[in-house]
């Protein structure tokens, strides 16, 4: 057979095969939801309840894993909002419990403290600054409640590893502010000196 024959069986079968995979493809989209697990919402919401459940859905549909996820928060702080229309599925959202509290309770609970000004004020790492931090293990650990230390205790190094360099970029550039500014000079001019009269 010549090559001017197997060219275009060739060109053929691909084409053939092409319109094969697009005719028996899916018909619908992927579901983007397909690869997010309730657990995986829980152990991100646990760590971080004040960051909202769709942002939080939204990046695991993005990133596909809790860790990425915690990652971006404690790295940027928050995460991205999702667009208007994004809906979270009812089988990601973590059940709701109604806290069962009588009007008197209500009214003799304790005022809501203020917002802390800081990370650290707010995660309580005033004991931490001066403590050295272990070595964190980069396994995923097999239990929620494991999970959610791991996850609390990477924040909290993460938080004490910015307040240092932020603490080490104010001192270089404290240093170097102090280094620019001109130094006073050295031939300062002796004081005048008085005549002192003797007394008799």
């Amino acid at each position: 057979m010549a090559l001017e024959d197997v060219l275009p069986t060739l060109i053929l079968l691909g084409l053939l095969y092409a319109v094969y995979r697009w005719l028996a493809g899916p018909s619908t989209p992927p579901d983007p939801f397909g690869n997010v697990r309730r657990d995986m919402v829980e152990a991100v919401t646990s760590a971080f309840p004040n960051e909202p459940l769709n942002n939080v859905v939204y990046s695991l549909t993005r990133t596909r894993s809790a860790q990425t996820t915690s990652e971006m928060i404690l790295e940027r702080g928050s995460l991205p909002d999702p667009p208007a229309n994004f809906l979270v599925p009812d089988h990601l959202r973590p059940p709701v419990s109604v806290p069962h509290t009588s009007a008197a309770a209500r009214d003799t609970e304790a005022p809501v403290p203020q917002k802390a000004t800081s990370l650290i004020d707010r995660y309580g790492l005033g004991a931490r600054l001066e403590a050295d931090s272990a070595a964190s293990s980069s396994k995923w650990e097999a239990t929620r409640e494991g999970r959610e230390a791991d996850l609390r205790a990477r924040k909290e190094r993460m938080i004490l590893e910015a307040r240092r360099r932020m603490l080490e970029k104010q001192q270089k550039s404290a240093t170097s502010s102090a280094a620019s500014s001109p130094a006073p000079s050295a031939t300062a001019v002796p004081p005048a000196s008085v005549p002192v009269e003797k007394s008799e």
